[in-house]
């Protein structure tokens, strides 16, 4: 299935323009093969992986040449990893921890700056230096995580980690408007310069070179 959805991805991405192409795998037969695909034939510029939907275990042994491969290609992932919404067989910093432990230099975004362990997460921003968070349905009223964001907790992290974090939405499937995030994240009591890196420079430095 992940290799269907990386060809529609491949056929349809060119349809909306300033969309970036990313590609999923899945720990099963020809992932190293579909991956490699991804990357060198149809140019993909990232991946994505939901460890609770897809119950999928990030120290799974079949994905270690992916892993691998994607670190030294310097191609980031983005990683739903964290217990929120809710948590499942293989979320949270437990599986994270060893998995980052061996593949330090692999670029890594983890979704909802890791909710419900943003602390966790955002512990580890220090030591490596690819590994960054994304701000997807954290500052928003709508409880996207299941329950209230500790956002005082949250908010710090903005300014001293501001080269190390995304702006992230989940559009189009959200439950609001995507003006919602978007006004609120500027609210936030951040400097503009915080702002600015967080919301369009990383990216651009990111994906854009």
């Amino acid at each position: 299935m992940a290799k269907s959805l990386n060809d529609w991805t491949y056929n349809n991405y060119q349809n909306w323009q300033g969309a970036i192409p990313f590609g999923t795998f899945y720990p099963e037969e020809g992932v190293f093969s579909y991956v490699k695909e991804a990357v060198e034939v149809y140019g993909f510029l990232g991946f994505k992986l939901h460890c609770e939907v897809s119950k999928l275990n990030l120290n799974d042994p079949e994905l270690s040449d992916c892993f691998g491969y994607l670190e030294k290609k310097e191609i980031p992932i983005v990683i739903h990893t964290g217990t929120a919404p809710l948590p499942g067989e293989f979320t949270g910093i437990q599986f994270f921890k060893p998995f980052i432990q061996t593949y330090p230099k692999l670029h890594v975004i983890v979704a909802h700056m890791g909710a419900h362990e943003i602390s966790a997460y955002a512990s580890l921003l220090d030591e490596y230096s690819n590994l960054a968070l994304d701000t997807t349905m954290v500052f928003v009223d709508f409880l996207a995580t299941g329950k209230e964001t500790d956002v005082d907790e949250a908010i710090p992290l903005l300014e001293r980690y501001k080269d190390q974090i995304y702006f992230g939405s989940d559009f189009p499937n959200i439950p609001y408007n995507l003006n919602h995030p978007i006004s609120k994240f500027l609210d936030l009591p951040i400097s503009d310069k915080a702002k600015q890196k967080i919301l369009f420079e990383n990216a651009k430095n990111r994906f854009f070179k």
